[in-house]
């Protein structure tokens, strides 16, 4: 909690009046130490709760379709009440979330994982949405990396503390961590004072149906570009993060191994200022061809040699460059092509990529798994990194 309190008084005072790209990397961070202490006590308290690894796996696709219909309100609450209520909300409801799942109940843990994806959509979303009002299309190549690599404590140390909380004290008290922080997380936005864009704030259109506006993202080509990117980035991470450990455990070593193989790759998000160097001296379109390779040829490589483990393990890990580049400048296609006034909405179906991605990872691996063993998931997903590479060369030179 004191690094915490100390990370927020790290923002000077003057940039309250106009926040910088300082200001949305602690507001990034803070959310990310409030859902990161939770992210690995949730699993393993569903299967407590529900009894077997498969009934988790269908409340986990039942929460992300729910959550991605809900996601689409959001464009509708945010005209009704603007984003100054909805950030904050995100963030009670981050805090409401912590207290369900401290009942230890089935209707507690199903309504902390639904009340849990509605808020971080709303702090996702509004989130953005700020960011591109403040910080200039040109400058968020370098904002992005900042965000990345203050969260990047936050991804590092949450997990393993939540876990700690949880086997040595008991659940309450790391859900008790989690909604101390989601009240920080509303502090310091209300401390921000920011205020919505004019471009946005004053537009008289009556808004569009929300699901309307898919076909206006499609029919955007960049747009559509910038989605793939981040669907990509989120499906590599996401079997990396879930099967990952589970291939360390099945070789029969100890699961703590496969805890410091994600501790590991997330340390490599420290490495996010570097990856926005990078992107400045030699384009976005080649650096994010090249963290695709990346992370296709390591990934790939785990799977083909799965017979050797620790190797296996290690370029699993290693993957992680790729990853943690993509996640410091994946967004940046989508946060230069949107349109001010498609903003909300624009920014609600490009969000969708997360909880996409999440469903079709998890049910195009558990057919894969139905007849190959388990390094057939890394091959699968090198090669789908490989075919994400090929469509980041037809991003713009100029973007």
């Amino acid at each position: 909690m004191a690094l915490l309190r100390q990370m927020v008084a790290a923002v000077p005072a003057k940039r309250v009046a106009r926040p910088g790209a300082s200001a949305f990397a602690l507001m990034f961070a803070l959310e990310s130490i409030t859902r990161a202490s939770l992210a690995t006590v949730i699993p393993l308290q569903a299967y407590a709760i529900l009894g077997s690894a498969r009934d988790v796996s269908l409340a986990i696709l039942a929460v992300g379709a729910t959550g991605l219909a809900a996601s689409f309100t959001i464009p509708l609450l945010i005209r009704r009440i603007g984003r100054r209520r909805v950030y904050p909300l995100g963030g009670a409801c981050l805090a409401l979330a912590a207290l369900l799942f401290a009942t230890e109940s089935f209707f507690g843990q199903i309504g902390g994982m639904l009340v849990r994806a509605f808020a971080v959509a709303c702090l996702n979303i509004t989130l953005n949405l700020y960011i591109m009002d403040y910080i200039h299309k040109r400058d968020l190549v370098r904002s992005e990396p900042l965000r990345l690599l203050f969260a990047a404590t936050a991804w590092t140390i949450g997990p393993p503390l939540g876990v700690y909380l949880q086997s040595r004290i008991g659940a309450w008290a790391a859900d008790g961590f989690s909604a101390a922080c989601a009240l920080l997380v509303m502090a310091n936005f209300w401390r921000l004072r920011l205020q919505d864009s004019p471009a946005v704030a004053l537009a008289t259109r009556p808004p569009p149906n929300p699901f309307a506006s898919i076909g206006r993202f499609c029919a955007q080509p960049r747009l559509g570009l910038a989605w793939a990117i981040a669907f990509g980035r989120t499906c590599w991470w996401g079997t990396f993060l879930t099967y990952g450990p589970l291939f360390v455990v099945r070789t029969g070593a100890d699961p703590i191994w496969g805890a410091f193989m994600v501790s590991a790759s997330s340390m490599m998000l420290f490495l996010t200022p570097l990856w926005g160097r990078i992107g400045a001296r030699f384009g976005l379109r080649r650096t994010l061809t090249g963290a695709f390779i990346v992370a296709g040829t390591t990934t790939l490589a785990a799977g083909l040699i799965a017979s050797l483990p620790l190797l296996a393990a290690a370029l699993l890990t290693l993957g992680a460059l790729g990853g943690t580049c993509l996640d410091a400048l994946g967004n940046i296609p989508f946060l230069r092509a949107v349109h001010p006034y498609e903003r909300p909405a624009m920014t609600t179906v490009y969000r969708t990529n997360l909880d996409v991605a999440d469903l079709s990872t998890s049910s195009i691996l558990a057919v894969l798994l139905s007849f190959y063993d388990l390094p057939a998931v890394f091959i699968a997903s090198g090669l789908g990194a490989y075919a994400l590479a090929l469509l980041v060369r037809h991003l713009p030179r100029g973007m």
